[in-house]
């Protein structure tokens, strides 16, 4: 078992309030509810929310809005993780890996590798498309050696736990296609520095559709679990969570997706995949300091399931442009 003992703080270019960092913590688990319903968990009122999310996004603070979704319903090919060995010094590899439209997350991280990317297929032509670009990309660099982890299953993502449907459900339309494309992820702005209502979410679709509309839409994604939530994309080290790892797991045979679900509900891991690697459970953990993560990985082993772990920790975590 390898545990790097390393606590590597996310930088941070702001400082903010502690009400502020309440908030913060609060749009982790739900960016689109009511500012009465964000005031009244904080004793604060809807104009003081809406006053402290305009000026967290105007100091890009909140650098993005976010909507989760099942990635099994929307992505039709299985999403893949990229590790790289590389040279830390060359950023050229890493300024490239950001400008793929599939990618998802990109970290500098201790280890064998140097890099890992977590990257999301809509189709077949796109991965074929994205094994050609890589391939040019170390082409040109001092990188030689990369190695790509197939995800079979996704059982949490960005801090919400992936319930597998009650029953099969049907292919999405192009309406809901196009309202998740709007959707995903929001970059704020001057003019909306808040989370796109609805009204403004049908114009910017293509056909335009009409805000009830889109609330039956949205309605609809949200019954069949399409959209499991919505978040914030910030640093972690507002809410005081500067720490990150990726946890390999290796479990006993045949428990792999029972011991899935237990560590899916641990506050402390965001996301969690079944790969195709030996140790088949892969976590992203964020904890406060590295004796934290310790006190985790304790806890984690109280589950007989668990035989074996790895633990990488998250150098630096790049923020992945919205598109």
């Amino acid at each position: 078992m390898s545990h790097t003992k390393h606590h590597v703080g996310l930088r941070m270019s702001h400082s903010i309030t502690e009400g502020e960092s309440s908030l913060l913590r609060l749009l982790l688990k739900s960016s689109r509810s009511t500012t009465d319903y964000l005031g009244d968990q904080l004793g604060k009122s809807r104009n003081w929310i809406t006053r402290m999310m305009k000026r967290l996004a105007e100091k890009h603070v909140i650098m993005a809005y976010v909507t989760v979704f099942d990635p099994a319903q929307v992505f039709s090919e299985k999403s893949t993780v990229l590790l790289i060995k590389t040279n830390p010094r060359e950023l050229r590899l890493s300024k490239a890996l950001l400008e793929l439209p599939e990618l998802e997350s990109l970290d500098g991280i201790s280890g064998e590798h140097s890099l890992h990317g977590l990257l999301r297929f809509r189709s077949p032509a796109g991965f074929d498309a994205f094994l050609n670009r890589i391939d040019r990309m170390l082409a040109i660099s001092d990188s030689r050696t990369y190695k790509l982890v197939q995800v079979l299953a996704t059982y949490k993502t960005r801090g919400f736990v992936i319930d597998k449907p009650q029953s099969k459900q049907p292919p999405l339309t192009t309406s809901e296609l196009d309202l998740i494309r709007v959707i995903y992820r929001q970059s704020p702005s001057d003019e909306f520095p808040m989370p796109l209502s609805q009204e403004e979410i049908g114009h910017r679709m293509d056909p335009k559709l009409s805000q009830p509309a889109v609330s039956r839409i949205m309605k609809r994604l949200q019954e069949r679990s399409t959209i499991v939530g919505y978040t914030v994309d910030i640093s972690f080290g507002h809410v005081g969570l500067p720490v990150k790892f990726f946890l390999q797991i290796k479990t006993r045979p045949g428990t792999i997706a029972e011991t899935a679900r237990y560590v899916s509900r641990m506050d402390e891991v965001w996301d969690l995949h079944r790969t195709s690697e030996d140790f088949s459970l892969f976590a992203t953990v964020r904890t406060e300091n590295v004796d934290h993560y310790n006190r985790f990985l304790k806890n984690l082993y109280n589950n007989e399931s668990v035989l074996d772990t790895q633990s990488q920790v998250s150098l630096e975590e790049w923020f992945v442009p919205v598109r």
